[in-house]
């Protein structure tokens, strides 16, 4: 088990974390369950750049099925 000092700064604690504990991460959250104090690092709310382009399906029976003929639009020019 690892240990780590607990140090006072401006009236708030701040824990010194081990490099080998250390986040990539800007933001964390923070939870407590039971008596543990939890951080965990918060992801990017962003898809990945090439997201879309990975999940494609080539599996026919998840295609669309068609969808017939497609009704005229409304004119929305009421003049």
């Amino acid at each position: 088990m690892k240990t780590t000092e607990i140090v006072s700064i401006d009236g708030k604690q701040a824990v010194k974390l081990p490099a080998e504990f250390s986040f990539s991460e800007s933001t964390v959250s923070i939870r407590r369950q039971g008596e543990s104090v939890i951080l965990e690092p918060i992801k990017a709310a962003m898809w990945p750049m090439d997201f879309f382009e990975r999940i494609r399906v080539e599996d026919a029976s998840l295609s669309r099925p068609p969808q017939g003929i497609a009704p005229p639009a409304p004119n929305l020019d009421s003049r």
